[in-house]
């Protein structure tokens, strides 16, 4: 996916004069995969991450409906990335560089997920030995789901705060969170009644682990100094700041931890849970936007060819 497949600045009266102000600044905003058409990279990813995660632990728990709603989440982050290449005849073009490409890697994961998870959810294909190969080709298009979102960004040399190998071992822990999210509001509405206790176990083992590598990210961009350093700061002081703070932190962790400590004092049931997924949520897309919105260039002296 390149700068050239995100259009949607093109058409804004003010989008040379807004490229002029960024050459001024020491540090450009990255603002191609974000603004505009652009946010559709970031509900793409939002998606398939959470769609991959359900996936994993609805098949564990037999849940069928966590099943379908993890197909389906899937495939609306298929067609989160149609929309923004904006002609669908790129969608090939993608798929033509699987060797090179994170981008093409991780819509070959998509489409080998869809075939092996709808094939494993149809009754004529999901029983016996094709079942269980079909079961596995699921497996494998979800590791590359899962591996694929962060490196698409960890590869840029140009955006220093996404070059780091933390990036992808983030954005896998967050996919396996939104997994779990995922089954929690769905048992919440009803939809069939598994191990109550091991879901909320292991949300609270994937939210710690999350706080963690999150803490670890921000640490080690802000040691890195200039570009990297410069977009932590936006992150907790500058335009970027807000979202982190409620989305992100607000939501996305404390509302969870808080109804987590309130749930052992007696107040149980999937009601509850089913809160905590919904902010688990939001907060798994806003750490996903802030990543991105937060990204800065190194300054164009520094940049090698």
């Amino acid at each position: 996916m390149t700068v050239s497949e995100s259009r949607w600045s093109r058409t804004q009266p003010d989008y040379l004069e807004l490229r002029r102000l960024d050459l001024t600044r020491t540090y450009r905003p990255q603002r191609e995969w974000i603004e505009g058409r652009g946010i559709l990279i970031v509900i793409a990813h939002f998606f398939s991450g959470v769609g991959a995660g359900a996936w994993l632990f609805s098949v564990y728990f037999d849940h069928w409906i966590g099943q379908l709603l993890a197909v389906a989440c899937v495939g609306v982050a298929s067609l989160a990335h149609l929309a923004f290449l904006g002609r669908w005849k790129r969608f090939v073009r993608v798929l033509a560089r699987p060797g090179t490409s994170w981008v093409s890697r991780g819509t070959w994961g998509i489409v080998i997920f869809g075939f092996g998870a709808v094939g494993y959810l149809l009754p004529w294909f999901g029983e016996g030995v094709l079942g269980l190969a079909l079961l596995g080709t699921s497996f494998v298009g979800v590791a590359i789901i899962l591996l694929c979102s962060g490196f698409v960004y960890s590869v840029s040399k140009a955006i220093p705060f996404w070059h780091t190998i933390l990036l992808p071992i983030l954005y896998i822990a967050y996919g396996l969170r939104g997994g779990v999210a995922l089954l929690l509001v769905a048992g919440a509405l009803g939809s069939g009644v598994f191990d109550v206790d091991t879901m909320a176990a292991i949300k609270l083992w994937v939210l710690a682990s999350t706080v963690v590598l999150i803490l670890l990210y921000l640490i080690a961009a802000n040691r890195s100094g200039g570009a990297a350093s410069h977009s932590v700061t936006q992150l907790i002081a500058g335009r970027v700041s807000i979202a982190f703070y409620g989305g992100t932190i607000g939501v996305g962790i404390l509302v969870p931890v808080v109804l987590a400590v309130v749930r052992e004092f007696g107040v149980t049931g999937m009601f509850t849970l089913g809160v905590i997924g919904v902010a688990s949520l939001v907060g798994d897309f806003y750490v996903k936007y802030c990543i991105v919105k937060a990204a800065t260039y190194v300054p164009l002296s520094d940049e090698v060819g």
